[in-house]
């Protein structure tokens, strides 16, 4: 018979998580993803108010300018949404193997 003890830093089998634990952890994902959808509308009403053509130069170059305190607006706003898409993106693939990341 083999031996069934676990050697020190191996590994347990991982075991499937049942449907109710999916469904949970889906669930607790329902915060993350409506802040994620906020935030992107604040950002789409930033560029649409903010992004605005002075004058269109040859080849469809548009020259726009913003004050150092929009660009930083802009900046954060962007990489705020690309930081939530990430971490809603890495807890959805989380959750479907039954684990929870915050």
């Amino acid at each position: 018979m083999p031996n069934m003890k676990t050697a020190a830093g191996e590994a347990m089998p991982k075991v499937p998580p049942t449907d109710a634990e999916m469904i949970s952890a889906f669930r607790d994902l329902e915060h993350e993803i409506c802040c994620l959808n906020h935030m992107t509308d604040i950002l789409a009403d930033l560029l649409d108010d903010q992004l605005v053509p002075l004058e269109t130069r040859g080849n469809d170059a548009l020259m726009i300018m913003l004050t150092k305190h929009q660009l930083e607006t802009l900046s954060f706003a962007w990489n705020d949404v690309s930081f939530r898409a990430t971490r809603v993106r890495d807890a959805f693939y989380a959750a479907g193997e039954g684990e929870m990341i915050r």
